[in-house]
């Protein structure tokens, strides 16, 4: 069973929830693909920039999984007898525009409709998330996200003799990466001395860690940065910040560097820093009053935050609440791909949803319902209505 829970007064009230119709997966599936395709084609093209183009098997050089999503978007265009599907390029067309404009009428839940495949001439956080979420095995469709959080693991594992070492490192670099979007090569001397662990060729396996996740620029000593006050991201135009929810301004910085600094790579910022921003958020009202009994990153990651009531320091033993922070573009992808942890053995299980995202229409209508049927005992939230929920618990609790 999925519940949902809201606060008196906060955003628009849920809604009886619809059925799922089969042909809405037939063209999520089709949207998986395509996004799939389009970061292919990015990484394609970022290759192309080093080295000789890749060999393809399409003969127009599209990734298989692009090649897949147009001819299955040209199936459904025959099917609904519409016209305006002659080409790639018309289909990339498309992908510029809201969902809701395109000429062939997909079926999705309505708070995707505003959603767009490219944004900025670049995968949105949509597509990303999508090409993500998609399970393949296409090397194309793989982010750097898998590499960063691989070589955060055997940082944090390589600096500590205990468990509980290997987890506070783990929560330490974790951390890094929402605080630091922008970072200089002092703060990269910081990691190596707080983690020295080196690997057979003698290379600090931090540094191995922060360069994945990181691209440098040359600078010569103090340098001044244009940076969003909200989330902390480099501010290269003057569109805004571009990170979901940010209300942030532009403010100017200085950074201080011995050669250069560096800016976290797209994907590190698309699937690290940007959703860790309510993360830190939630963290930063609950370890006021939690303190020690606030585990960050529970498990390495199998939750984002768990909450030890009675400080018994075992998950399951005494009452434990355990919540999974998700800032997804798309609460349907997000349903649909959605797994508890069974490691997180807890109490409650909350998935936790952005503010920004819980209180878009329809966004929770849609998440539960994509959730029915396939998880059990795990109940919704927004991040402002966890943290009322925990600090009430442990005031009753106190009392």
């Amino acid at each position: 069973m999925v519940t949902h829970v809201t606060l008196p007064g906060e955003s628009a009230r849920l809604s009886r929830l619809q059925q799922v119709s089969p042909d809405l997966a037939d063209d999520y599936m089709t949207l998986e693909l395509l996004a799939a395709g389009l970061a292919g084609i990015q990484v394609n093209q970022q290759k192309a920039l080093w080295s000789s183009p890749q060999p393809s098997a399409d003969p127009m050089g599209f990734p298989s999984a692009w090649t897949a999503g147009v001819r299955r978007l040209l199936w459904r265009a025959l099917e609904d007898g519409c016209r305006e599907l002659t080409s790639h390029a018309d289909v990339f067309r498309w992908c510029r525009v809201p969902l809701k404009g395109w000429p062939l009428a997909l079926r999705v839940a309505q708070s995707d409709f505003e959603l767009l495949l490219i944004e900025n001439g670049r995968p949105s956080a949509f597509t990303e998330q999508a090409a993500r979420l998609l399970l393949s095995k296409d090397p194309e469709a793989e982010l750097v996200e898998n590499r960063c959080y691989e070589l955060m693991i055997t940082v944090a594992d390589r600096n500590g003799q205990t468990e509980h070492e290997v987890q506070d490192n783990y929560v330490r670099l974790r951390g890094f990466l929402t605080k630091y979007a922008v970072a200089s090569d002092i703060d990269l001397l910081g990691l190596i001395r707080t983690f020295p662990a080196k690997d057979a060729n003698g290379q600090p396996w931090v540094k191995r860690w922060f360069t994945e996740c990181y691209r440098a620029l040359p600078a010569n000593g103090v340098i001044v940065l244009s940076l969003c006050d909200g989330c902390g991201n480099l501010l290269t135009d003057r569109c805004g910040c571009g990170t979901p929810g940010c209300t942030g301004e532009p403010v100017v910085r200085t950074v201080e560097t011995m050669s250069e600094y560096f800016v976290q790579n797209r994907a590190v910022r698309r699937f690290f820093h940007d959703p860790g921003l309510a993360e830190q958020r939630i963290f930063a009202a609950l370890e006021p009053a939690f303190g020690e009994r606030l585990h960050l990153w529970w498990g390495m990651d199998a939750v984002d935050a768990a909450i030890d009531f009675e400080n018994t320091g075992k998950m399951g033993v005494g009452e434990w609440w355990a919540a999974d922070v998700k800032d997804h573009a798309s609460a349907t992808l997000l349903g649909r791909s959605f797994r508890w942890n069974p490691r997180a053995a807890s109490q409650r299980r909350i998935l936790v949803i952005a503010q920004h995202r819980f209180e878009q229409p329809g966004y929770v209508d849609d998440l539960a319902t994509s959730l029915q049927g396939r998880v059990q005992g795990v109940e919704i939230m927004s991040e402002v209505a966890f943290v009322a929920a925990a600090l009430a618990r442990d005031g009753r609790r106190s009392q």
